[in-house]
């Protein structure tokens, strides 16, 4: 059976129960897709300037407006994600994330796009956070709060790539937010799938965001 493949629009969603942390989270998760996708400026105005910091309190209220009342840590939940993205902005690692997402080398970026394949006499479901498509390679990024992670479900991306796409370059970054570290896990020589099992896959149902 043939892999499918599904852009969909995903928002913030607010359930019953969630704690400070799976919101802040989620908050800067929210943020990132924005920047990534859409802002172009922002990876050069200063950090200092209030340019920036009114730039990323509107998207910290985009994502925070996701959120019904009574949300009474909104203030605290913004100043935080502030000074983390700040920090973020700041950091030396930041360097070598802004040489791996250079925009004039981007094709295409692709958000949660949802992949499906059988496999082992099941189906498989898939969602990376971001893919981003330049003219010699597939770039899988995953964001997490903190760097704790499942690394299985790093290498099952890799899978669903390398089988759509054999003979492309792949490469899976951990990216942790606090503190903030962009972690290499898996690239393209890792052999994670089995030869001859490749799928037909329909690219055409990622939007491309660009």
């Amino acid at each position: 059976m043939p892999i499918k493949l599904n852009q969909n629009k995903v928002s913030l969603r607010l359930l019953k129960e969630k704690n400070d942390h799976i919101i802040l989270g989620e908050i800067l998760h929210y943020i990132w897709e924005l920047i990534l996708i859409y802002e172009k400026e922002i990876f050069s105005i200063s950090p200092d300037s209030e340019k920036f910091k009114n730039k990323i309190r509107l998207y910290i209220q985009k994502a925070l407006a996701f959120y019904q009342e009574p949300l009474p840590q909104r203030q605290v939940l913004l100043e935080k994600a502030l000074k983390i993205i700040e920090k973020i902005f700041k950091s030396e690692e930041f360097k070598s994330f802004k040489e791996l997402i250079e925009k004039d080398k981007i094709e295409a970026i692709y958000k949660e796009p949802e992949g499906f394949f059988y496999e082992n006499e099941q189906f498989q479901s898939l969602r990376p956070d971001i893919i981003i498509k330049k003219s010699n390679e597939w770039i899988i990024l995953e964001f997490k709060l903190h760097k704790k992670f499942d690394e299985v479900q790093l290498k099952r991306y890799l899978n669903l790539l390398k089988k759509m796409f054999p003979n492309d370059n792949i490469k899976v970054y951990l990216i942790s937010f606090e503190p903030f570290k962009l972690e290499l896990k898996y690239s393209q020589e890792t052999q994670l799938y089995e030869p001859g099992s490749h799928y037909p896959t329909q690219l055409s149902l990622f939007k491309n965001f660009n």
